[in-house]
């Protein structure tokens, strides 16, 4: 595994992720359905193009954006943990991930800063989003990692984070290698018709 420490979200680490498979999709790889057909179209085209998909941002990403210093730094005092930032962690040329930051030799660290409501969901049944076990699964896959810590923090409560423990789930992970292996089989030969001009 490479890591590269560009800012998530920069023109640095929108380039380093063009054409790979990443945990934001994770839900879409391990399914192997509709979502990573088009998945694979994506990436092939950012490959032809040389250029990134631009980035999608709606009110929760900047909800995110905006407040995730403030969850990490919570994390931390809650915890006695210290959380090393990352930006992009490569597994090869074909995949990788972009965990919120590293716990020790173990861990990861996943902030998702939840609307109001959301939060008070979270809290009331304690359920981690699907899409956002399978990003962590990946992740602890693509990084050899043990758990990740996921923070759900909204500053309109008190306290102002939540907590949960995910452990790395081999059954999640294999759905997941396995989708990977069919995701960029897909990528490849939509890059053999399309080069060859035999794409119809």
């Amino acid at each position: 595994m490479k890591t590269y420490n560009f800012k998530q979200g920069s023109e640095e680490w929108r380039k380093v992720r063009l054409g790979k498979l990443t945990a934001s999709n994770a839900q879409a790889i391990a399914a192997r359905g509709r979502g990573l057909d088009s998945l694979a179209f994506e990436k092939a085209a950012e490959i032809l193009t040389g250029k990134p998909k631009t980035n999608y941002i709606n009110s929760d990403i900047d909800r995110g954006n905006e407040l995730e210093h403030l969850a990490r730094n919570a994390y931390e005092i809650e915890t006695g943990n210290k959380v090393v930032e990352v930006g992009f962690c490569e597994m090869d040329e074909t995949a990788g991930a972009s965990p919120d930051g590293f716990v020790g030799k173990k861990g990861i660290v996943e902030i998702k800063c939840k609307n109001d409501a959301n939060f008070v969901k979270f809290l009331y049944d304690q359920k981690v989003d699907p899409a956002h076990n399978y990003q962590m699964q990946m992740q602890m896959f693509i990084t050899d990692r043990e758990w990740v810590d996921y923070v759900l923090f909204n500053e309109n409560f008190t306290p102002s984070i939540s907590i949960k423990r995910v452990e790395r789930n081999d059954f999640d992970i294999a759905k997941i290698k396995g989708g990977l292996a069919f995701g960029l089989g897909q990528i490849k030969t939509i890059l053999e018709k399309v080069k060859n001009g035999k794409s119809k």
